[in-house]
């Protein structure tokens, strides 16, 4: 299902046959603001809410897939089970 969604949102884009190639510079863009949130110290990053283990498992995601989904997917899984770890 993930992929079917995910197969028509890119059919709307806007940028016609180059919505993989805007889709991938944005994350490429994305993974080098994670890297310097990396660099925060943890009390920085539980102020905005995020963790080192999902900044991890964001930067490993591939360059195809959209992070913000992706991080806020991780943020509803980790509010529904507070006690388990994120990937």
């Amino acid at each position: 299902m993930r992929e079917y969604i995910l197969e028509q949102s890119q059919a709307r884009l806007p940028y016609g046959s180059f919505s993989m190639l805007v889709r991938m510079v944005k994350n490429w863009r994305a993974r080098r603001q994670l890297r310097q949130l990396r660099s925060l110290d943890d009390y920085l990053l539980r102020d905005i809410g995020l963790s080192r283990e999902e900044l991890d498992v964001l930067r490993k995601q591939p360059l195809t897939l959209d992070l913000q989904w992706e991080a806020d997917r991780l943020r509803l899984i980790s509010e529904r089970s507070p006690g388990t770890r994120v990937g």
